[in-house]
């Protein structure tokens, strides 16, 4: 899926899922939260959620974040 999100603001707070998730930010600035550490990233920047991690994603830009969530699910 692809989600915008506006400055300031974040989709959801950070949380756990079993599937692995990959990120993939297309423009604007993220701050990526990642059990406990945190990270700011640009446009064109991949991130990968291992399963059961705590992880976030919210815009301290001051445009629109737009990125791409890819989730790895078990068959």
């Amino acid at each position: 899926k692809m989600s915008v999100v506006e400055p300031g603001k974040a989709t959801h707070a950070p949380h756990r899922h079993p599937e692995d998730e990959f990120f993939f930010v297309l423009e604007g600035t993220a701050e990526f939260f990642l059990n406990g550490k945190t990270k700011v990233v640009g446009p064109y920047t991949s991130l990968y959620c291992p399963s059961n991690s705590e992880h976030g994603i919210r815009n301290v830009g001051e445009t629109q974040l737009k990125y791409l969530v890819i989730k790895r699910y078990e068959m």
